[in-house]
């Protein structure tokens, strides 16, 4: 499996007073056309098109264990 993240762009509908966006939507259109629903429901709100660009992630931890087998420090 590679490192690099491989998935498809997607768009948020944000209303900077509102809750974080949730749904992705798979075409810029689709989110124009529920960003200006969401207006008209809420008049005076803002609604912003977000669309995704990259993505990044860290997937690997190092552990250590500072504690001897058996308790015993030496």
């Amino acid at each position: 499996m590679s490192n690099e993240l491989r998935h498809a762009p997607f768009w948020l509908v944000w209303n900077p007073n509102g809750r974080s966006p949730t749904f992705r939507h798979p075409s810029e259109q689709n989110a124009v056309t529920e960003a200006e629903r969401l207006a008209r429901l809420n008049p005076g709100e803002t609604f912003i098109v977000l669309e995704s660009v990259s993505a990044r992630r860290v997937d690997s931890m190092i552990r250590i264990d500072m504690r001897a087998g058996d308790g015993i420090p030496f």
